[in-house]
């Protein structure tokens, strides 16, 4: 705890001294409200599902049987933008932002972070949207999110893909280690700084030339949505207690689903060695590695990733 508190200190001193030269904006203390970043981001395929007092924001695109596409942390629907191409013209395409994330927002409760509200949340918005069989499509936490859906609804869920998964206890990414961090965490509800952000966008690429300068200002734009930030350190903080718990993995083994496993052998977030892991549980399961890409195959090379899971997918 001392040496959190000793570099936490170092790390303000160094912020405090370069906000008169950089402002608020760099240091990620500013607050986007929404109806500017929708100036940006939102397009006319936008669609908004109540629930819980929030605006979950989605796309429905394409024609035929349903696949629902989940991001990751720090992300949004708009990591799915190099496959919907691809797919909407043979599948009903349905992405979202995640509670806590993106357009949609901070949930109103912390608790509606949790693995089972997060399935709640889910059969509900399928139920919205008058969907009772799917494909599901996962990348790190919207894996996890697809696989324990999977497991609670076998019956509604005919193939799942995942993406880089979170299903294993693991060390975690900086980022979130640092942000849920005790001592952090009241600091980080209102500070996330621009220089964290671009570090780990090119965290999750392995090859850096891919990573385009919109690329990093989506990331950084949409955690300053209002109530990002605090958003984004409740998701971590349970990220942090559920990984903790011996039983995060336990029910992998009884995945019935036909199951697509991709990974990029260059992931700094959640490395490539995981993938072992699901070999030994999950046996039949298909898996794809992908030599030198990073944490998000679909955003570094959707045209071969996406190429993979329409294959599977028939």
């Amino acid at each position: 705890m001392r040496n959190a508190l000793v570099g936490f200190s170092a790390i303000m001193v160094t912020m405090l001294a370069v906000t008169g030269l950089s402002g608020c904006a760099w240091l990620g203390m500013t607050n986007i409200p929404v109806h500017d970043l929708k100036r940006t981001y939102a397009t006319p395929e936008d669609k908004y599902f109540a629930y819980q007092g929030m605006q979950v924001r989605y796309r429905d695109e394409g024609a035929g049987p349903a696949v629902i596409l989940l991001h990751g942390v720090c992300a949004s629907l708009e990591t799915w933008d190099g496959w919907v191409p691809y797919m909407k013209d043979q599948y009903r395409v349905i992405r979202l932002d995640i509670p806590g994330f993106g357009l949609t927002g901070p949930a109103p409760e912390k608790s509606l972070y949790t693995r089972d509200s997060a399935m709640q949340f889910l059969e509900e918005f399928l139920k919205g949207l008058n969907i009772s069989s799917c494909a599901m499509v996962g990348n790190s936490l919207g894996g996890y999110l697809s696989w324990n859906y999977a497991l609670d609804h076998p019956d509604k869920v005919s193939k799942i893909i995942l993406i880089d998964p979170v299903g294993y206890n693991q060390k975690f990414p900086w980022l979130i280690s640092f942000a849920s961090n005790p001592v952090i965490r009241p600091f980080a509800r209102r500070m996330m700084p621009r220089f964290f952000f671009d570090a780990a966008t090119r965290q999750v690429y392995g090859d850096k030339s891919k990573l385009t300068p919109q690329v990093r200002r989506r990331y950084f734009e949409l955690a300053m949505r209002e109530g990002n930030k605090g958003a984004y350190v409740d998701v971590f903080s349970e990220l942090k207690r559920r990984n903790q718990s011996p039983d995060l993995s336990k029910r992998i083994p009884d995945i019935k689903t036909p199951v697509l496993i991709m990974w990029g052998d260059k992931d700094e977030w959640i490395p490539y060695t995981e993938m072992a892991k699901w070999r030994k549980d999950l046996t039949t399961a298909t898996y794809i590695t992908y030599p030198g890409a990073g944490h998000i195959p679909m955003e570094e090379i959707p045209a071969i990733s996406v190429k993979d899971a329409l294959a599977f997918l028939r």
